[in-house]
């Protein structure tokens, strides 16, 4: 499988920036942090700059070894994850050549439904196998970082979650570089 080397980290996909790699399981969610068991929560990351909003009654915070570039939530089954990270654009990739890149190495073979682009950012949405997957991806700082977020959730339970997705990217705000340092 090729892979493009972003400094340290590799982008297979968001959830290889935070450690969690393709076939290994998701990390045991850590000991609930005071999350509220209703309503919702914001998550800003301190390094980075960037915020979301996630609904704190159902996802829970997980361990990531990569915990000062971002975090993962997982509903307690595991079926139901969001990503949110953020790194350097150590290579220079341009917003293009890295959608096409997440296209064919973290969703190949997937159908995708909505993915709109902008001067810089860009959305891939769709199925693969029995999940739905929506993935926002905003390049900062003239392109010098990538920030992004990941949610992923059953097909079958799409009327329920495609509403948390859209007040996700509603509230997701990228920072200003490492340390707010463009």
């Amino acid at each position: 499988m090729r892979q493009k080397a972003y400094g340290l980290i590799v982008f297979v996909s968001l959830a290889a920036t935070l450690g969690i790699g393709a076939g290994r399981a998701l990390p045991e969610p850590a000991k609930r942090e005071t999350l509220p068991t209703q309503g919702w929560s914001t998550y800003k990351n301190p390094r980075f700059g960037f915020q979301l909003s996630y609904p704190g009654g159902l996802l829970i915070r997980t361990e990531t070894p990569n915990a000062t570039d971002g975090a993962v939530w997982a509903s307690a089954d595991g079926n139901v994850r969001l990503l949110a990270t953020a790194a350097t654009n150590e290579t220079a990739e341009t917003l293009a050549s890295y959608r096409t890149f997440v296209m064919g190495e973290s969703y190949a073979g997937a159908r995708f439904d909505y993915t709109p682009v902008r001067d810089n950012w860009f959305v891939l949405s769709g199925q693969q196998g029995t999940n739905i997957f929506y993935e926002r991806i905003t390049f900062v700082c003239d392109g010098r970082f990538i920030y992004g977020w990941q949610f992923n959730y059953p097909v079958d339970q799409r009327a329920r979650f495609d509403p948390i997705v859209e007040a996700i990217h509603r509230s997701y705000k990228p920072g200003r570089g490492d340390e707010g340092k463009c």
